[in-house]
């Protein structure tokens, strides 16, 4: 497998070792204001700027949810057709309540408005809710998977087999999952880890990936006296979500030897 990129806006990760046996690097994104949720350009193009060196690594872990954007910027690096795959509590296809400012809930959106590669987008977990709100226009981009739905048995190879014809990339927010397994800053689903291997590896099976990011650990920004058991939660979910996309790797490695 590939080193792990680590980006650090909040020190969010700073208690885990989830990485720390693997080849990983940090890019220190401490300093910079005013970029949880929202970002404007000057601030976007200083965090474009200090990944440049980093866009090749496979597996990036970009910080709380509220980073989330941060997929847009890996997405435009991309010179191919690809299916974006976004595990997801939430759609992040509002409409941006500020033309001029990237948010963690429009950066979807934005990517389909701007990104001429993107094929489709494939949401899963999303509430039933925030699927009915995606603007028609985006109907035949998009096809969604509301959290309820996921909760029942799909053959989720047989629809990736159907559906998806082009290189993958894949973000996964850990909002989808449930709140004994995973912390986060927003409303959670109630996902297991085992569902979701499930849902990835059939997603995947036989599919190049060209690119993944996990968000959706809890924030320092919001961290109360129960920190450390948050940490402690957060850090065995990002061993486990490691897990799965190394165990994928494997099998694309035997699948094209």
């Amino acid at each position: 497998m590939e080193g792990i990129c680590i980006l650090n806006f909040n020190n969010t990760y700073a208690n885990q070792d989830f990485y720390k046996s693997k080849k990983y690097e940090i890019v220190d994104l401490s300093d910079l204001k005013s970029v949880s949720m929202y970002c404007d350009e000057k601030s976007l193009n200083i965090i474009r700027k200090r990944l440049s060196n980093y866009y090749n690594t496979k597996i990036k872990f970009i910080d709380s949810g509220n980073y989330h954007y941060v997929s847009y910027l890996m997405l435009e690096k991309i010179s191919e057709p690809f299916v974006l795959v976004l595990f997801d509590h939430h759609t992040d296809m509002q409409p941006s309540f500020f033309q001029e400012l990237m948010s963690c809930g429009c950066w979807v959106k934005k990517t389909l408005d701007e990104n001429k590669y993107i094929e489709k987008v494939i949401i899963i977990g999303a509430k039933e809710s925030l699927i009915k709100n995606i603007d028609k226009k985006y109907e035949n981009k998009i096809i969604t998977f509301s959290d309820k739905f996921i909760k029942g048995s799909y053959d989720w190879e047989e629809f990736s087999n159907k559906h998806i014809n082009s290189p993958i990339y894949i973000s996964i927010d850990k909002d989808i999952i449930n709140i004994k397994e995973a912390k986060t800053d927003w409303d959670q689903g109630d996902l297991t880890l085992k569902e979701l291997k499930k849902i990835y590896i059939g997603i995947c099976k036989k599919h190049k990936i060209i690119g993944i990011d996990i968000c959706g650990d809890s924030s320092y920004d919001n961290k109360t006296f129960i920190s450390n058991h948050n940490d402690e939660i957060n850090n065995k979910s990002n061993k486990e979500i490691l897990k799965i996309i190394e165990e994928e790797f494997e099998y694309e490695l035997e699948a094209n030897m």
